[in-house]
């Protein structure tokens, strides 16, 4: 018997379904936002996101869908609350684990 975490079983048990919302009558796809590559932490803040932090994950929870869905115009609002609906869809704000204690 090991005692060694193998992260990639955990990985690929832990896939959640994405988030996908429509726009002007078009349907996108978010990622599950525990799936972007860690990559990300390095320029954004995810305990407190600013917009620019707000619009850096979106872009990268759509990936390919971005160019298609950055042509529409949208107000900053629905920006915000895409995000927060996406951070519900997740269960907890991204950068915050459901285990996370309270203060």
């Amino acid at each position: 018997m090991s005692d060694t975490f193998n992260l990639d079983v955990w990985i690929n048990e832990a896939r959640r379904e994405p988030f996908r919302f429509e726009v002007s009558g078009r349907t996108f796809a978010l990622v599950p936002a525990g799936e972007l590559d860690k990559s990300i932490l390095k320029s954004v803040n995810v305990s407190a996101p600013s917009p620019e932090d707000i619009e850096s994950l979106l872009t990268a929870g759509l990936g390919d869908q971005w160019a298609r869905f950055d042509e529409l115009p949208l107000p900053l609002a629905a920006l915000g609350e895409l995000f927060r609906q996406w951070q519900n869809h997740e269960g907890a704000p991204v950068g915050e684990s459901p285990a996370s204690a309270d203060s």
